[in-house]
This record gives structure tokens, C-alpha cells and sequence, in this order.
């Protein structure tokens, strides 16, 4: 490794550090010079191109749709099926955020494929906690809980903390719900089933009307 190359590299994991205390000016500045200087060493191109693309770091403000394309081209290019899965996924998220709900269902549904034939662990819950939210959007909600639930033990393997709080809390406001929609329903069955005193009533009217002499 030249000098050059060792320089790169240790920029490129002071981005990543950078990323995570979400400095993104400094993060994505970093992560540009990196690339100019690597663009001959594959694993700190693709380290670099990866982080960004990926929409769920830089937000609308940081738009990240050309250097998600540039990833896509570059896995691609190269054959690198990991690659072009997760730049599928980093679609899905761009797409997600124009409110485009089909194509990004769709996105989000091939990574997943592609990811759970890799076996990629927290790619694959990622995929899924996405589509569970979908799901839940449009109301199907027994298809987001069984995402979410198959989503959970795959964080957990990836040591995924926050992920595993996201999906527990959404769990529990399902039940909630749930909770709240059969109680809603055994009121209004109470409410429709007729006491004891009326349907007496009722009956006693019947038979009342059944002894009356015809004329």
C-alpha cells in the first residue's frame, strides 16, 4: 500500500467516525477526498461509495442520489453482487423519502431476495423493517408484525441495539391497537345485544297480539 493509498484510508475511517457522531459536512467531505486519491484500491472505493449512498445517512437535505448511482454502476461494473443489492436498497430509501410507495416496496423486496440468498444478516432486517413499515401504512398490519418479528433475531446477531428498541416499540403500539379494536368491538356488541327485560317485552307482545279474537 503507497502512502497515498494508507493517507485514504485512514480518511476514509475518520468519515466513517465522523458519520456516526453525525458531522455529515465533514463526514461527506472526507469521504470525497478519499475517493480521488483511492479510486485504484477497490475496498476503500467501495467502503467510501457505499457510505455515500446510502440516503438514510445524508437525509433530503444531502441528497444522495448521485453517488447512489455511482455505487450501483461501480458494484455493477465490477460484479459485485453485495454492492448492487445494497444500492437497490439505498433506492428503495430515496424513493421511500419522494413518496413513491410502490417502487420503493419493490426495491426494498429484491434487496431483501438478494440479501437473505448472501445471508447478510442486518441487510436483510433492514429490508424487512422497512416493508413492515410499509405494510403498516396500508393497514396490513399481521404482514408488518411478521416482518418485524423475523426482522428482530437478525439485529439482535448484528448487535443492532436501536434497531431492536425501533421494532419492540412498534410491537407493542400494534397491541395497543389491537387491544384497543376488540375492546371497541365488545362494546359495540354489548351495545346491540338486547337486555334480558326487553326481549321478555318483546316476547310478551307477540304473544299478546297472537290470543287477539280476529274480527
Amino acid at each position: 500500500m503507497g502512502l497515498k493509498t494508507w493517507v485514504a484510508s485512514c480518511d476514509a475511517i475518520l468519515a466513517d467516525l465522523h458519520l456516526r457522531e453525525n458531522n455529515l459536512f465533514a463526514a461527506k467531505s472526507l469521504f470525497e477526498q478519499s475517493l480521488k486519491v483511492a479510486l485504484r484500491a477497490p475496498e476503500i472505493k467501495s467502503f467510501c461509495l457505499e457510505r455515500l449512498g446510502n440516503a438514510s445517512h445524508w437525509g433530503p437535505v444531502n441528497s444522495s442520489l448521485e453517488w447512489t448511482t455511482v455505487f450501483l454502476v461501480d458494484s455493477l461494473k465490477f460484479k459485485v453482487k453485495l454492492g448492487v443489492y445494497k444500492a437497490l436498497q439505498f433506492f428503495g430509501d430515496i424513493f421511500l423519502s419522494l413518496k413513491d410507495e410502490h417502487t420503493a416496496t419493490s426495491l426494498f423486496t429484491i434487496a431483501l431476495e438478494g440479501f437473505t440468498y448472501m445471508d447478510v444478516h442486518r441487510s436483510r432486517a433492514e429490508c424487512m423493517q422497512k416493508l413492515g413499515d410499509l405494510f403498516q401504512r396500508n393497514g396490513t398490519f399481521l404482514k408488518a408484525v411478521e416482518l418485524w418479528t423475523t426482522a428482530r433475531p437478525l439485529f439482535e446477531r448484528a448487535l443492532q441495539v436501536k434497531q431492536i428498541e425501533n421494532i419492540d416499540e412498534k410491537l407493542v403500539c400494534i397491541g395497543d391497537v389491537q387491544c384497543q379494536y376488540k375492546e371497541s368491538l365488545a362494546h359495540l356488541e354489548t351495545d346491540n345485544v338486547p337486555s334480558l327485560e326487553d326481549r321478555l317485552s318483546r316476547h310478551q307482545e307477540q304473544v299478546d297480539y297472537s290470543i287477539r279474537p280476529r274480527l
